[in-house]
C-alpha cells in the first residue's frame, strides 16, 4: 500500500516538473497565505521519495520535492496578490514577460523557513516552509529581493478611479495647529508626527500593495490624500507604500512609523475599494506634514482593521 501512494504521488510531480527524477514524488498538503500584516506569502509543501537504499540520497529527494511544491503553491497564492483594486500580480504577468520573468525569479529566490524530515520505516516525508517578501525591511520576511521590486510598481500609472486632484501640504497656507487635535484624531500636538494610521473601525476593505486614501470635498469632489504618487521611488523599491496591522494597538506597535503617528479614523470604502477620510482628518494630515515633515513621502503609513 505505500509503495501505490508513493508512486501516485511521483507521477502528480512529473506533471509540475519535468526536470525532477523519475522516482521523485510530492504532494500537495496545504494552500499558501498572504501576512499582510508580517509581510510576506508563504507556503508549505510536503514530499517523499520511493526508497533506494540510500537514506542520505532519498532525504534529499524529498526535501526537493517538497521544495517544488512549495514554490509551485507559492507562486499560485502570490498570483492571487491585489496591486489595486482592478489588477493582481496575475494580471501583471500575463501582459508582461519581464513581469512573469521576475515573479519567477522571486520565487526561486524564496526565503526558506523550515525543512523536515521525518520517517515511516524506510520511507522519507518531507515538509518545506517557503517564504516571499512582499516588500523588503519587513519583521518577518528578510531576502535579497521582493514582490514589490520585482514588480516595479513605482513606475506604473495609477488605475483611472483615482482622482487626479491632490492634496499639496506645500500649498497649503501655514498656519498655527490647534493646541489639542480633534475627539476622533489622535496625536500628541506638541512634538512632530511621525506617521499615520488609518482605522477601518471594522469596515471591509480589501488589502493591496497600491492602497488609495481619498477625502470627498462638498458633494462630489474627490481628492487624493495619499497614493504611491506621494512616496519616493528608493522608498517603494525597499518598504512598499503601506503597512496592515489588525488593530491600532498592533499598528502602534510598527516601529517603522515612530512614537507619535496620528491616527485618523476612516469615514468610508468607495465602490473601487479607495479610503475615504474626513476633514479632520486632511486637516490634520495638513497640518502635522508641514514644515518639511512629510512622513507621506517615506511611506510611514498603516492601515488598521480596527
Amino acid at each position: 500500500m505505500t509503495r501505490r501512494i508513493i508512486f501516485f504521488a511521483w507521477i502528480t510531480v512529473v506533471a509540475l516538473s519535468v526536470c525532477l527524477a523519475h522516482d521523485l514524488s510530492a504532494q500537495e498538503m496545504k494552500s499558501g497565505e498572504i501576512n499582510w500584516v508580517k509581510g510576506y506569502i508563504s507556503a508549505v509543501g510536503n514530499g517523499t521519495a520511493d526508497p533506494s537504499g540510500n537514506k542520505v540520497k532519498d532525504r534529499l529527494k524529498s526535501l526537493r520535492a517538497a521544495e517544488l511544491v512549495a514554490q509551485r503553491t507559492l507562486l499560485e497564492t502570490l498570483k492571487g496578490v491585489r496591486i489595486d483594486s482592478t489588477t493582481t500580480v496575475e494580471n501583471l504577468m500575463l501582459k508582461e514577460d519581464i513581469i512573469n520573468s521576475r515573479v519567477e525569479g522571486v520565487i526561486r529566490g524564496a526565503q526558506i523557513v523550515k525543512r523536515d524530515v521525518t520517517w515511516e520505516g524506510n520511507v522519507p516525508l518531507a515538509t518545506v516552509e517557503m517564504r516571499v517578501c512582499l516588500s523588503m525591511n519587513v519583521g518577518g520576511c528578510s531576502m535579497d529581493s521582493s514582490l514589490i521590486t520585482a514588480l516595479n510598481i513605482g513606475h506604473r500609472s495609477e488605475p483611472r478611479y483615482v482622482p487626479g486632484d491632490r492634496l499639496n501640504p506645500q500649498t497649503i497656507p501655514l498656519t498655527p495647529p490647534p493646541k489639542t487635535p480633534p475627539k476622533n484624531i489622535k496625536y500628541d500636538s506638541s512634538k512632530p508626527v511621525t506617521g499615520v494610521i488609518f482605522t477601518l473601525e471594522g469596515r471591509p476593505f480589501e488589502r493591496q500593495l497600491l492602497p488609495v486614501i481619498i477625502t470627498v470635498a462638498g458633494e462630489s469632489k474627490r481628492i487624493t490624500v495619499y497614493s504611491v504618487k506621494n512616496v519616493t521611488p528608493k522608498v517603494i523599491r525597499s518598504f512598499g507604500v503601506v503597512r496592515y496591522a489588525d488593530n491600532e494597538d498592533q499598528a502602534k506597535k510598527n516601529p517603522y512609523i515612530g512614537d507619535n503617528a496620528v491616527v485618523i479614523p476612516v469615514e468610508d470604502i468607495t465602490k473601487e475599494n479607495m479610503i475615504v477620510i474626513g476633514t479632520d482628518g486632511v486637516r490634520a494630515i495638513r497640518e502635522t506634514t508641514m514644515h518639511g515633515n512629510n512622513y507621506l513621502s517615506d511611506a510611514k503609513v498603516v492601515i488598521s482593521s480596527d
